[in-house]
């Protein structure tokens, strides 16, 4: 259902309970007011016609049929009987309309003195009168044919005015609801002129503060996030189209050149050889990626191992050193628990060990020196691992982009990788719950820190 429909049939439902129980406000109020009137003449009538015949002493019953008869203020199809306390009817109005008095009416009106009840269509009230000698039993009922023709008269006009409030206000709700959300309908078609053609567009914002003008911002604010990815995601491809081409093509080459002519063994072997080290360097990107894909499915059930920080810090050490003669890495621990189980986490063991390589290493391959130094600090918050070169550093420009995959920086062009790596220990950082800062000084060095909060401490 559309949001416009919905809100004018919204409109409708609440103006209309609103409009019906005002209606039957009125309605009710009149009815028992008319009613109540009705009963008061009735009793009025009564009360006159039982003190004419029971203390005035010159009407008898037939002159007070005549002012019955011709007063004005009779009701129609009125009767009023006069009984003494044996039961026996003294005086009548009209002997065909008259009501029975039997013992259980004659109990209700001697104990609530005025009794009101409905006989048929009639309207009838009977009177404990005892202004004389011996009291007396008035029964007085009549047709307020009046009051039923003005509610019925009501009750059709209420219907029209119903009807009439109703339809106006579903004209006037589908006139507002769409105002409402006509801002939204011209959202919608900014959004679909802007994705994915023009995204450099924004939707535009006013100082109203209100909440469409706050939908706005949020919108503007997940464009720009789109926007980045698309412009990362074209980088990745870009990015990885080229580490792919680099070794086909060399491949692809040195087999041509081979084929051109015939070659001796010797030849032969060498171009197999640099064939085989390209095969071999797009193995290690094909393993990068899906080390990336395998970090980006982990799940938290993945963090198990129970992880003694310094001794992993110390078998990566000692890993590099063998690795590579040059490499030097120097271990400082700045601030230690007093319990070594506080340096125990839960975690990936494969991954975490993974990521503080990749960290290590790339220190050691940009460093001057090839020494990398690696400090330990606790604290009650969290563990932290911060990896320090001495090297070329990372420009400004280029800091924002480090983490993402195949992205590197024109100072790094010359050394050998594939931009995977970072990616990775940031992925591998969050997975634990953690995250990884830098800092880093052109031709000074750059220093990254791997985060590990105390909440996954072992």
């Amino acid at each position: 259902m559309q949001i416009r429909v919905s809100l004018t049939i919204r409109f409708i439902l609440i103006v209309s309970s609103i409009l019906l129980a005002v209606l039957l406000s009125i309605y009710l109020y009149t009815q028992y007011y008319l009613s109540e009137s009705f009963y008061r003449r009735l009793s009025n009538r009564a009360e006159t016609t039982a003190e004419l015949f029971l203390v005035v002493d010159d009407v008898d019953s037939t002159l007070l049929r005549k002012i019955s008869d011709k007063s004005k203020n009779a009701l129609h199809s009125e009767n009023i009987t006069i009984y003494n306390q044996k039961k026996q009817k003294e005086f009548t109005t009209n002997e065909r309309e008259s009501i029975q008095l039997d013992e259980d009416l004659l109990a209700k009106i001697q104990i609530q003195k005025k009794y009101r009840f409905r006989h048929g269509r009639y309207h009838s009230i009977g009177i404990y009168f005892d202004q004389t000698t011996e009291p007396h039993i008035v029964l007085a009922s009549a047709v307020d044919d009046y009051g039923r023709e003005f509610m019925t008269r009501m009750r059709v006009i209420m219907l029209l005015l119903f009807l009439v409030v109703i339809l106006w206000v579903s004209v006037a709700g589908w006139y507002y609801s769409g105002k409402a959300i006509a801002p939204i309908d011209e959202m919608g078609q900014k959004l679909n002129s802007i994705v994915p053609k023009n995204m450099h567009l924004r939707l535009a914002e006013s100082d109203n503060q209100d909440e469409i003008d706050r939908l706005s911002h949020t919108i503007n604010q997940l464009l720009d996030r789109v926007e980045e990815t698309f412009q990362l995601q074209r980088m990745f491809v870009s990015n990885v189209s080229h580490e792919l081409r680099n070794p086909l093509t060399k491949m692809s080459s040195q087999l041509e050149v081979s084929l051109l002519k015939q070659r001796s063994p010797a030849e032969y072997q060498k171009t197999m050889y640099s064939v085989l080290d390209d095969i071999q360097e797009l193995i290690a990107l094909t393993q990068n990626l899906l080390k990336l894909t395998k970090v980006d499915g982990a799940k938290q059930e993945l963090l198990v191992d129970k992880i003694r920080v310094d001794e992993l810090l110390w078998e990566i050490r000692s890993l590099l050193t063998k690795s590579n003669a040059l490499y030097q890495i120097e271990i400082l621990f700045d601030e230690l628990p007093e319990d070594p189980d506080n340096l125990c986490i839960l975690g990936n063991y494969a991954l975490l060990k993974t990521a503080i390589v990749n960290l290590a290493e790339n220190a050691c391959k940009f460093s001057y020196d090839k020494k990398a130094t690696i400090r330990l600090r606790y604290s009650d918050l969290d563990l932290r691992i911060a990896i320090e070169d001495k090297g070329i550093g990372i420009k400004e420009a280029d800091l924002s982009y480090i983490f993402q995959p195949f992205y590197r920086s024109s100072q790094t062009t010359d050394i050998k990788g594939y931009g995977i790596g970072l990616s990775l220990v940031e992925r591998i950082a969050r997975m634990h719950g953690g995250n990884v800062e830098v800092a880093s000084q052109p031709n000074i060095g750059t220093t990254f820190t791997l985060i590990l909060p105390n909440s996954i401490t072992f």
